[in-house]
């Protein structure tokens, strides 16, 4: 009897710790968002240059092409300037003076904000 006790014990023991609520992301994020993961620092060609595709250049606006305002997000070279001018993240934080970006578009998110951020804080790497 003493033997089963402690099986059923140890039984018990593992399906607590296999059920446990931090190990369950859908209960942790239930509007399915995961957290915003920048440990890493933020890449140029692979975090930085995707979000002004989709959030700049997608439209036609700040391309090579039409070049919206003198403004160019589809080079390294374009996107450097304006980070190193201030005017990237004054319109992307859409603060001061600078005209709100993405326009007729609400503020991207603080975790998009936080990765340009960071690859300007690292540099602006062409990486």
């Amino acid at each position: 009897m003493k033997t089963f006790l402690m099986i059923m014990a140890a039984i018990f023991s593992v399906s607590l710790m296999e059920s446990c609520y931090y190990d369950k992301a859908d209960l942790l994020y239930p509007d399915g968002k995961t957290p915003c993961d920048t440990s890493a620092v933020a890449k140029f060609s692979s975090d930085v240059l995707p979000i002004m595709n989709a959030s700049c250049n997608s439209g036609g606006c700040h391309n090579t092409a039409s070049a919206g305002g003198g403004v160019i997000l589809d080079t390294y070279n374009g996107v450097k300037t304006q980070a190193a001018n201030g005017r990237l993240m004054g319109s992307m934080n859409q603060t001061g003076s600078y005209s709100a970006m993405p326009k007729g578009a609400g503020k991207l998110n603080s975790c998009t904000l936080t990765k340009i951020q960071q690859w300007i804080n690292s540099g602006t790497p062409n990486n």
